[in-house]
């Protein structure tokens, strides 16, 4: 790797204050680090560690209650602490360009792609609105705008996800900045689309020497994406170092169980997640000694007496804690097997619970001309699955695949065009916010016997009784019964949105996206949680993700979905370790692993387009616009799921 030339950014003992009714909120506490010329920082850590507040505060960009109380922001030798409003906004753009996490709240819905672009080059650079326009339309161009000279003149509105991020890396770049500021960059894009952004900002900031601050809680985005990597905890960094030396050798606690949170890539026996127990302080109290003490597991009398110093540990990579190294090289295997589900002598116990045949559903689009009949979406189009009892059927797929349409059908959310549904028993939900589901006003207790008390189950002294056991199985205590939701966390939550879900017993659960909201920590308690209830319970579960490392860790079997079909079916550890169809291969290939060597030797390139429109599907394979393997033939026949091997299934004549 080349040497990174002179600190472009200096930032000194940064502290940035809230100041709230409640208190003040220390969102960032006294963060140091340096950034080279073309070099890629990542920040990294739980939701509340001050990453994104400190982002703000490196731009100046804090909007009241925040304020930088103190420290130093030394831009090229240059204070942004002490500069004016006017003289901060010739920086910005010019020379510090930021990228958000969702374009639709950074750019103007009601102006032309073109509007917004070109003047910020005009100012900046100093040239005229033609040579602008022409930088404008070569930028749009370079970041894989298709058409740029016609689709500057669109709105945001008219551009897909993935499109109108590549817009805000565009404009980003635009006057080549020497730094970019990035926060959360990919966190609303599908795996895909996330992939292919991550590798144009490589490309790009490789090729125009700038810098970059990459906000993010994925890690496997920072192996793949970073240079560096700071670990920021309770509003202070507490590591820093290179990003292959961090992964490999973690020196604090907290980036270790960060690490150890991650579903594995590939494992012969599953084990148990490794759950950070308890929550981050309170950023408006005062912490004596390390501010993750009390979820440590090495912690010991100095930690609780004085806060350790980020102190170089080897050269290039720094740690704030006492101990000398962490908590040591492997606290997986600590968590234990999780046991396989025993096959009953009973065959009722291996019996179908949830057989789907030949499922379609239909929407009709509005027609811009009220004569003409209106055009028809093809949202799931001919899926059949089949789920058996104490089974996990993972799907998968990019956003528009069909994936959460399916999960309505199955619960008779919305009624199928045509095909069958058959289930022995009873089907329940797991939304992704629970909050949305939960009536603020109402108690724990009542909002899980809510579906008990709909259906008449028990007398009011039986419901209790059967909330008080649910808590239990979902790991919470009687102190909840009488709690609201307000006053829970993000995890706490999702625990009684699944008790509510097993009230009344149900065959299967349908979970979309239940732990995308979550930090790391968060999840794993969750996905260890809905294992431990399979196991208990033999409940099956039909669980949506878009998050394919936890999909294979938690599932039985996957079905892979593209545009209405699924493409591959089969067990989750065959589909993972050996996948047949084209359209599984480049998911699985986008997936960013936790591991920087295996990310820096990884070959395939991301997969190339997006997504085609339902209302107008292709005549032969779906799949043949974006597949590298495709012929004539696939584009003009019809592809069916049709036995790969013993146990699975693809719909691909070029399977390997």
């Amino acid at each position: 790797m080349r040497p990174f030339r002179n600190s472009l950014l200096d930032v000194r003992d940064l502290h940035t204050h809230f100041l709230t009714d409640a208190g003040t909120v220390r969102a960032v506490n006294g963060v140091s680090f340096q950034i080279g010329e073309g070099e890629r920082v990542a920040i990294v850590g739980e939701s509340g560690s001050g990453k994104s507040a400190m982002a703000m505060s490196l731009l100046r960009l804090l909007a009241y209650p925040g304020k930088v109380v103190s420290g130093e922001i030394m831009l090229d030798g240059r204070d942004l602490n002490g500069l004016t409003e006017h003289q901060l906004n010739e920086i910005r753009g010019k020379d510090i360009g930021t990228i958000f996490q969702d374009p639709m709240s950074s750019l103007d819905p009601v102006m032309r792609i073109s509007k917004q672009m070109i003047p910020p080059i005009m100012r900046h650079l100093g040239v005229t609105h033609e040579e602008a326009r022409a930088q404008a339309v070569n930028w749009l161009d370079r970041v894989g705008i298709p058409d740029a000279a016609r689709r500057i003149e669109a709105y945001p509105f008219e551009m897909s996800g993935g499109m109108r991020q590549r817009v805000m890396i565009a404009m980003a770049l635009s006057c080549r900045p020497r730094l970019i500021i990035a926060d959360e960059p990919t966190t609303a894009l599908d795996v895909t689309i996330q992939a292919q952004i991550v590798e144009l900002l490589k490309e790009l900031t490789a090729e125009t020497g700038a810098a970059m601050v990459f906000i993010t809680h994925d890690l496997g985005l920072v192996a793949r994406f970073a240079h560096k990597v700071g670990v920021m905890y309770a509003g202070k960094l507490v590591e820093f170092g290179g990003v292959r030396e961090i992964f490999a050798r973690p020196r604090h606690p907290y980036t270790q169980s960060l690490l150890d949170t991650i579903p594995p890539v590939h494992q012969q026996e599953r084990r148990r997640l490794v759950q950070i127990p308890g929550f981050p302080p309170d950023m408006k109290q005062a912490v004596q000694g390390c501010a993750f003490k009390e979820r440590c597991a090495g912690a010991h009398r100095r930690c609780f007496e004085t806060a350790p110093e980020l102190e170089m540990r080897e050269p290039g990579h720094s740690a704030a804690c006492w101990l000398p190294e962490g908590l040591g090289s492997d606290r997986f295997v600590e968590q234990g097997l999780i046991p396989a589900l025993e096959p009953s002598q009973d065959p009722a116990e291996s019996r179908v619970v949830v057989e789907i045949n030949n499922l379609h559903k239909h929407f009709s689009s509005r027609s811009s001309l009220p004569w003409r009949k209106p055009p028809v979406v093809r949202a799931v189009n001919g899926v059949s699955l089949r789920i058996k009892k104490g089974e996990t059927l993972g799907i998968v797929g990019e956003s528009g695949c069909g994936k959460s349409t399916v999960a309505r059908l199955l619960l008779g959310l919305d009624p199928a065009t045509s095909g069958d549904i058959f289930i022995e028993g009873m089907a329940q939900m797991v939304f992704q916010d629970p909050s949305s589901s939960f009536n603020p006003k109402m108690t724990l207790s009542n909002i899980i016997q809510e579906p008990l008390v709909v259906t008449g189950w028990g007398t009011k002294a039986e419901r209790l009784e059967r909330v008080r056991e649910l808590l239990s199985q979902v790991g919470l205590d009687e102190s909840y019964l009488y709690r609201y939701p307000s006053q829970l966390s993000g995890g706490q939550r999702q625990r009684v949105a699944i008790a509510r879900a097993l009230a009344l017993k149900p065959s299967v659960v349908v979970a979309d996206e239940p732990t995308s909201a979550l930090d790391v920590s968060v999840r794993a308690q969750i996905i260890n949680l809905l294992v431990d209830l399979k196991q208990k319970l033999r409940v099956s579960f039909v669980f949506i993700s878009h998050d394919l490392l936890t999909v294979s860790y938690i599932s039985d079997k996957i079905a892979v979905m593209y545009l209405g079909e699924v493409v591959e079916y089969g067990p989750a550890d065959e589909v993972f370790r050996n996948p047949a169809h084209p359209y599984t291969q480049a998911l699985i290939a986008a997936v960013p692993i936790p591991d920087p060597q295996a990310e820096a030797s990884r070959m395939q390139k991301p997969l190339s387009g997006e997504l085609p429109s339902p209302l107008n599907l292709p005549a032969g394979c779906s799949f043949a616009s974006r597949c590298p393997k495709a012929t004539d033939y696939c584009r003009t026949h019809k592809m069916v799921l049709k036995p790969f091997s013993k146990t699975r299934e693809t719909a691909c004549h070029y399977a390997i």
